[in-house]
């Protein structure tokens, strides 16, 4: 695990303990102190969370119960001063929690997989809704909504990153698959999961282009739906790469091709509750030509709009990229 992240968790949890002892005793000096050093560990710990691209979801979740459960004790024993002081945050982080959950979320974009389209750094509002109603942190669908359709962009879990999936969950057709197409990929994805899994797993953000039943098909850098050639329209083309505007069932965006790719071929039928993605930087993206498909229980919502770009700690944010994804 992350030392840094370690560091900062220990760090709050001795602030959030002072915090507490100086409540109960009336400290305001101590509260005070305890209060500003929390406020600090938490931004540093936020600003971890996002590079690191873990789950904020279930760090909001702990935050709100630990602040739940202060309240909770104040109201016990019948101290005012920790009714007043917990209950303010409480409060505050459960209608942050909520919103979070069931309406919209920030995610950062972590890598240039998706670019030109978005770029590191970008934060990127993530319909929550859009595909079904969910419980925070364990993902679990309580309510069904829409099916994703093609050429949208899905932040969902991939299965090299869930410690539990198996390479027949990510290629249900692995056992009639040719010796070495399946040895392959099985030698990838044991490789990825065994260096990027969690028991949560991570969030990733890339372009739908097969659904259940599809048939996808790329050939050099053409793409084919269903036996269709995706419309591809050159924008730009440099001795390093080429740009194009694609069409995927009436969603345009611009993808990135370098030349270089190591998928020029393949055929996939994509199974029942599967959907298979691939990045807008198409040479330089970890996605289902890689690791297969995803499951349907896997997604988390819509990417709909970039609301700031942080690129770096030592950088100020600013809103100037601010605009709707296609």
């Amino acid at each position: 695990m992350d030392q840094i992240l370690i560091l900062l968790i220990i760090s709050g949890f001795i602030s959030y303990s002072a915090w507490i002892f100086s409540t109960i005793n009336t400290n305001k000096i101590g509260t005070q102190i305890a209060s500003g050093a929390m406020f600090i560990i938490v931004l540093l710990l936020l600003w971890r969370v996002f590079q690191l691209n873990l789950d904020f979801g279930l760090v909001l979740s702990i935050a709100t119960l630990f602040a739940g459960l202060s309240w909770i004790v104040g109201l016990i024993l019948k101290l005012k001063s920790l009714i007043s002081e917990s209950g303010s945050y409480f409060w505050i982080l459960l209608v942050i929690l909520c919103i979070r959950s069931f309406a919209y979320e920030p995610y950062q974009i972590p890598s240039s997989s998706m670019e030109p389209g978005l770029q590191v750094g970008d934060f990127v509002l993530v319909n929550k809704f859009a595909y079904g109603l969910r419980l925070p942190a364990i993902n679990k669908l309580v309510s069904k909504g829409k099916e994703p359709k093609r050429g949208e962009v899905a932040v969902f879990l991939p299965p090299h990153t869930l410690c539990d999936s198996t390479p027949e969950e990510a290629r249900p057709e692995l056992s009639s698959m040719s010796i070495r197409d399946s040895q392959i990929f099985l030698s990838r994805f044991l490789s990825l999961q065994e260096a990027r899994c969690t028991t949560l797993g991570i969030k990733y953000i890339k372009r739908v282009i097969g659904l259940p039943g599809d048939r996808i098909e790329i050939k050099g850098y053409e793409l084919f739906i269903n036996g269709n050639k995706v419309k591809q329209e050159l924008l730009d083309k440099s001795s390093e790469e080429s740009l194009y505007l694609e069409t995927i069932d009436d969603i345009d965006h611009i993808v990135r091709t370098l030349g270089i790719s190591e998928y020029e071929n393949f055929v996939w039928d994509v199974p029942p509750n599967k959907y298979l993605v691939m990045g807008d930087n198409r040479d330089n993206s970890l996605d289902s030509r890689a690791w297969g498909y995803f499951s349907k229980e896997n997604l988390i919502g819509r990417g709909e709009f970039i609301w700031l770009h942080w690129g770096s700690f030592t950088e100020l944010p600013h809103f100037q990229r601010n605009k709707r994804i296609q």
